[in-house]
């Protein structure tokens, strides 16, 4: 029996439901056909123009991401424009694009779950409720505790191996003891104030601004920058399991990890 791009979708949805988005964010397919035989997949973090190149010569039926191609509302697509490229590529190649965003994020077993599991916190629960459907709740980001208190410098070093990353920033006192962690994957500074209100030790997450470090260190909170990218690129080969798990005898396609993704920083 062919797989068609409309059986992985349901498959998606039964992982991250659609419907736990955010109304700000875009999400499901954003380029494609529902009815569409699909044979390859890749997964990436981002479908960026390399991205694009790397299924076109895969000959990848389908691309899955964690971020939106198109976030907001376009009036045009035209060839000149980085977007407008991308969007004429994927369909001149036949190649469908569908995203998992927030509803990753939100979703039990997606970015928020799988950073708490890698980082090794237990007790876990969520850093902040956002909805509740058929007596179960959900929300963004992850709060819980050490296997043992580390001093910050400990845990950071452990932070950083663990995610493999090149470079972290790190603000408060290095040998503060650490036992409550709490996370948000990508940019999640807007969670700051949750992660104080319920007595975090350390907050995690990306892209956090000079001010943002400022006010922290007035309330006595640590913070780590591990990097939008470090935070939410291991939900590509969360994505990948996922997809090879499910397959049952007359649904079969091959799932394949992008090389690229679309990590822009580069350390010296």
């Amino acid at each position: 029996m062919a797989v068609k791009c409309k059986d992985i979708i349901r498959k998606m949805n039964e992982f991250a439901d659609e419907r736990l988005a955010e109304d700000w964010d875009n999400v499901g397919l954003l380029v494609g056909d529902l009815e569409q035989e699909i044979k390859t997949v890749l997964v990436a973090l981002d479908a960026v123009p390399q991205v694009i190149c790397e299924a076109i010569e895969l000959k990848a039926d389908l691309i899955i991401t964690h971020h939106p191609l198109i976030f907001r509302a376009i009036k045009s697509v035209t060839k000149g424009n980085p977007l407008g490229d991308s969007i004429y590529q994927l369909i001149q190649n036949n190649i469908g694009l569908y995203c998992a965003h927030t509803n990753l994020d939100i979703a039990y077993g997606g970015t928020n779950d799988s950073l708490a599991q890698i980082l090794e916190l237990e007790n876990i629960s969520l850093l902040e409720e956002i909805s509740e459907e058929e007596g179960k709740k959900y929300g963004m980001g992850r709060i819980g505790t050490l296997k043992k208190p580390l001093k910050l410098k400990d845990y950071a070093l452990f932070v950083k191996e663990q995610l493999n990353l090149s470079d972290i920033r790190i603000a408060g006192d290095m040998d503060k003891i650490i036992n409550k962690v709490a996370i948000t994957t990508g940019s999640g500074m807007s969670y700051l104030k949750s992660a104080i209100m319920k007595k975090a030790d350390l907050f995690i997450t990306g892209d956090i601004k000079f001010h943002d470090a400022q006010e922290a260190q007035k309330y006595g909170i640590c913070l780590l920058d591990a990097g939008h990218y470090g935070t939410e690129v291991i939900i590509v080969k969360v994505i990948k399991d996922y997809l090879e798990r499910i397959q049952e005898e007359n649904f079969q396609f091959k799932v394949l990890l992008s090389k690229v993704n679309g990590e822009p920083f580069i350390t010296l």
